[in-house]
Parts: structure tokens; sequence; C-alpha cells
């Protein structure tokens, strides 16, 4: 399936909005993605030098090629296979949410519970305040069941 991601950058650097109620992620902390599961969006999020890269590779302006299966996520020309990551319940809520019938925006969020800083890469079934974010080129990626 090809679904159109709406993607969104802040009109200035280090601002947005915040990610909302979820649900923590146990042990999140102690790994290299931590998953913020919200009422209808899906948060990520990530060491440092990973988010950097992601960040490079999704909302940068190349538009990217993504695609997601079951267990496995290619990334441009980066083949992820049988990561733990991927058997966790939020790669699976991301996974329900891409393959919705409903738009998904993509977004970079916070969260006061988290340390100052941290930026949560957000899917999410609603657009973004406006004026806190423009949009920039939608991502199209394919999603299998």
């Amino acid at each position: 399936m090809e679904k159109i991601i709406h993607r969104y950058s802040a009109h200035f650097p280090r601002w947005c909005q915040a990610f909302g109620d979820h649900v923590p992620d146990p042990g999140g902390e102690a790994r290299a993605v931590e998953w913020l599961i919200g009422a209808d969006c899906v948060g990520v999020i990530l060491l440092p030098e990973i988010r950097h890269l992601l960040m490079h590779e999704l909302l940068g302006q190349k538009v990217p090629e993504l695609e997601f299966r079951q267990r496995s996520v290619r990334l441009n020309r980066h083949d992820y296979h049988e990561v733990t990551v991927l058997g966790h319940p939020g790669y699976a809520a991301l996974r329900e949410l891409l393959l919705g019938p409903e738009e998904a925006h993509m977004y970079l969020t916070y969260h006061l519970i988290y340390p100052p800083g941290t930026r949560i890469i957000t899917l999410s079934q609603k657009s973004p305040l406006p004026l806190l974010y423009k949009e920039m080129a939608p991502l199209a990626i394919s999603v299998f069941e």
C-alpha cells in the first residue's frame, strides 16, 4: 500500500508543540529507541546520533524512499531486518497508523517529562499547529501487510 505522509518543519528552530498524553515505554530510556503511543499518534525518541541521521533522511530537502514491512524497514539504501525494535508494540502501533485510512502527518514534538532538548519524531492522524509549523514536500511510503 502506498501512503502519503505530510511532513512539517518548525518556522523557528527548536520550536515545537507538546506530544500530549501517552503510554510510557517501560525500559525505553535504556534503549536506543523509546516509543510513545498516544490516542492518535506514535512518537519515537532516539539517541541523538540516530535522530540526526533520521531527521536528515526523513525531514531533509531530498524526498526519501521509505518502506515498512512486518519485520523490516528500508530507508533509502539502508535495510533493517529483524531488529529488536521492529517487534516492539510501538512499531506495531506505527504500522497500524500507516495502514489506516486517515491522513498521516510527521513533525517533531517535545514533552515536559523528558530532559530539555529531547525531540520526538511524531506521526499523527492530526496535522500540527500551523502557527508553529510549515508544510514541506510530502513523503510517499510503502507499507506492506
